[in-house]
């Protein structure tokens, strides 16, 4: 008995020692970490509110594209921010389809359930961002000037020639060739391949419509208002970013473009809501992080990082076990992932027992820290999950938190978001 009372107690030291080795990630950091239990946690929304004064722009990212709670968490910190006088929230969705979420926003035009189930992005299929679109609807029917959103994607073009081809209609003669060339048929999504002559035809799209926009600039300005004449503008520029991705055969390259055309987006939004705006981002934490943690190219988190200063705020999220939706070799579909077992970041955000940790970089950073501090070397964490994922999928990936966030938020155990079933 005595013998078995001794391994036991000789069991217990050892897993206690395993577990406070797994457990040096973060012990310099713990004045930065802050538990808290709730969605409206003060703790929480008090970060939210200290930085918002301080930061122009601030990259709210995700750790997979369908988690419920990172929906909620985010639809918190932009309530939030509109509080703090934001001007708008920039989405990781194609620039036309965020036109008609903005019609909707700012002037009631369509029905809420049609525009959110017709979306071509599985990403904004749920209730939980139907939801945020109907408080900010409610925020804008009594607010002096209204908070915006855009689309900073230029992958798709449906939205974008529809939306065209309704304001060339109204504005011009009817006879107009432009109205015709945007009606035609074509491959639409950047995603699938398109012959050598749909890309030709693009390029050739771009140029007719510069040249109807710049030949009847004081009509179209007259007819449908200076805004207007500005968003065709832009969609313009995006069927000339649309025809250069498509046009590239090296799919790096293609994503390397992807985020610079988006950064070029995300600044023509702040420029189009006037002097001195502020907005929001929301995309994946692999666009909004400084440095590319799985990519060797430069994301759209590194630019802005690098044309603000400070004054861009980069935030990420990361989950231990649960739920999300995500495309599998037999289409979409549910995942379930068990809590992290390996000693990581993961594992040592685990070990304080709360359903959420904010942990707050840029402060730990400031203090001085040390050049051997884990948060300037690569350490372990559970790998963020893109639109695909696989049995065979790597749990684990190294993180700088030093180049990469300002602030990450932790994620004990997420859900599946409340899907809501596509119209096409």
């Amino acid at each position: 008995m005595n013998n078995k009372f001794g391994l036991l107690i000789l069991l217990i030291v050892l897993l206690n020692g395993c577990k406070s080795h797994s457990q040096t990630y973060l012990k310099d950091s713990k004045d930065y970490i802050l538990p808290f239990d709730a969605l409206n946690s003060e703790v929480f929304l008090n970060h939210i509110e200290s930085i918002a004064d301080k930061a122009r722009i601030i990259g709210l990212g995700e750790v997979s594209h369908y988690t419920k709670e990172c929906y909620e968490l985010k639809h918190q910190i932009i309530k939030k921010l509109i509080d703090k006088v934001y001007d708008g929230l920039v989405l990781e969705v194609d620039f036309g389809q965020a036109l008609l979420w903005n019609e909707y926003l700012t002037n009631g035009q369509g029905n809420i359930d049609t525009l959110v189930a017709q979306s071509g992005w599985f990403t904004y299929r749920t209730q939980e961002f139907k939801n945020l679109l109907i408080d900010i609807r409610a925020y804008n029917l009594t607010a002096n000037k209204p908070f915006q959103i855009f689309g900073m994607e230029m992958t798709a073009m449906h939205n974008n020639l529809a939306w065209l081809a309704q304001y060339f209609s109204m504005h011009l003669d009817s006879e107009n060739k432009i109205i015709d060339l945007l009606k035609q048929e074509r491959t639409i999504v950047a995603f699938q391949q398109h012959e050598q002559v749909e890309i030709l035809a693009y390029r050739y799209l771009y140029d007719t419509l510069m040249d109807t926009l710049n030949e009847n600039e004081q009509l179209l300005i007259a007819n449908g208002g200076k805004d207007n004449y500005k968003l065709a503008q832009r969609i313009a520029e995006i069927t000339r970013q649309y025809s250069t991705y498509i046009s590239q055969d090296d799919s790096f390259r293609q994503l390397e473009l992807r985020d610079q055309f988006s950064t070029k987006n995300v600044l023509w939004c702040l420029d189009y809501l006037g002097e001195n705006s502020k907005i929001a981002i929301w995309a994946h934490n692999g666009h909004v992080a400084k440095k590319s943690i799985l990519f060797n190219y430069d994301i759209l988190g590194y630019h802005l990082s690098k044309q603000f200063g400070e004054s861009y705020y980069s935030i990420g999220f990361t989950f231990n076990e649960g739920e999300f939706g995500a495309f599998s070799s037999n289409g979409f579909k549910k995942w379930k992932l068990p809590t992290m077992s390996i000693s990581s970041l993961t594992q040592e955000f685990d070990s304080y027992q709360s359903p959420y940790l904010l942990f707050d970089i840029r402060s730990n950073l400031k203090e001085g820290i040390s050049e051997n501090s884990p948060l300037k070397m690569e350490v372990p964490i559970r790998t963020d999950v893109s639109e695909n994922f696989s049995e065979v999928s790597n749990p684990m990936m190294n993180i700088n938190l030093s180049k990469t966030y300002d602030c990450l938020i932790y994620i004990d155990k997420t859900n599946y978001p409340t899907s809501i079933e596509w119209v096409k």
